[in-house]
């Protein structure tokens, strides 16, 4: 990725993530819907969007399916706010690695709740006398 690719990226993201907060009133929409990543197409004509959201599945299918039906209106919006020749066309996509991470710290927890109810290995030391294995 070129200083160009990674400027307009992160300009997209910003922008389109305050949008998302102030413009789009679809109910399909979680509350805590966040842009996580913006990666462009070499030749600008379609930016991926990776968005994630707090719920279940269906909530975040149906915050997908919202940015999905509003992607022109955020366009023209872009378009509005920052000076790009050509806004590319918004591809949005699930970000699941917040998902995947709470899960992965789920798994931690259920592992170290097991753990804690574990008997305590004590170490006993040898008695005098007995040889050591060195």
């Amino acid at each position: 990725m070129n200083k160009r690719n990674g400027r307009v990226n992160f300009t997209l993201q910003r922008e389109l993530g305050m949008l998302i907060d102030e413009s789009i009133s679809d109910p399909r929409l979680a509350p805590m819907t966040s842009v996580t990543r913006v990666e462009c197409t070499a030749d600008y004509s379609t930016a991926h969007v990776y968005i994630s959201s707090l719920g279940d599945p269906e909530v975040r299918h149906g915050s997908l399916e919202a940015l999905e039906s509003a992607s022109g209106f955020l366009r023209r919006e872009v378009n509005k706010r920052i000076q790009i020749r050509h806004v590319p066309r918004l591809v949005f996509h699930l970000d699941d690695t917040l998902v995947e991470g709470a899960n992965m710290l789920k798994m931690m927890d259920d592992v170290a709740q097991q753990d804690s109810k574990l008997p305590e290995n004590k170490f006993e030391e040898p008695p005098e006398g007995a040889e050591s294995e060195e």
